[in-house]
């Protein structure tokens, strides 16, 4: 588990978000069952998902089950990425309707901390819809930040994604950059400030090919000060 610290409430919050992504399901639970056991051990007040869940029909079948049973104690944020497409709509469609688990497909979700501060957590395609409002903090989901653009990020104080996957062979890293991922990804990182906004950047749990080199697979926790 990969730790990050952000400070957007001056001190004033202490919200516990889990970021994961890239979880590549094919026919067995065994990494959700870890999944589970991080989940549950951590106890997040929010869990945010950023696409490529299963690679094949029984993959979505036993993602939904996971979603179902952990939506029943954490409320759960998500978007859809490459993968999720592979086998249609119909099949993507096993994710939705499951109560306190959001899809932000189509709409932000406000969100609500114990600590009483909001939060609009939406998806990149719908970035129009946030406003700058000094109460409100705005997290935008988005699988593969390579497609992000500085111009549409304003408003945005912290942008979450994936796909990467650290570029699975990491040789050294610089900056926090891993290389030689970032000769032909620019946001190969774990962590990047783009002006007023930070990109965190997971390297997933799970692969479709399952090799890499000195890149751990990982979820981030994440606290919001």
């Amino acid at each position: 588990m990969r730790d990050e610290k952000i400070e957007l409430f001056n001190g004033q919050e202490n919200l516990c978000i889990l970021h994961i992504s890239d979880v590549h399901v094919w026919f067995s639970r065994r990494i959700l069952n870890e999944l589970k056991r991080i989940i549950f051990k951590v106890s997040p007040e929010l869990i945010i998902l950023t696409g490529d869940y299963y690679d094949t029909p029984k993959g979505a079948y036993l993602f939904k089950s996971f979603l179902s049973e952990i939506a029943s104690y954490f409320t759960i944020v998500f978007i859809r990425g490459n993968h999720d497409f592979l086998w249609g709509r119909k099949v993507f469609n096993l994710l939705l309707d499951i109560p306190n688990c959001f899809y932000v497909g189509d709409a932000l979700c406000s969100f609500v901390s114990r600590r009483g501060n909001k939060y609009n957590v939406g998806a990149w395609k719908h970035r129009a819809l946030f406003q700058s409002k000094s109460t409100e903090k705005n997290i935008m989901l988005i699988h593969n930040p390579e497609k992000l653009f500085l111009d549409g990020l304003r408003h945005i104080n912290l942008v979450l994604a994936g796909h990467l996957h650290g570029g699975q062979f990491i040789f050294f890293t610089y900056k926090r950059s891993h290389y030689p991922g970032s000769l032909i990804y620019k946001h190969c990182s774990d962590r990047k400030q783009l002006n007023d906004t930070t990109l965190i950047v997971s390297k997933g749990i799970g692969d479709s090919v399952p090799f890499r080199f000195n890149c751990p697979r990982e979820v981030v926790r994440i606290t919001i000060e």
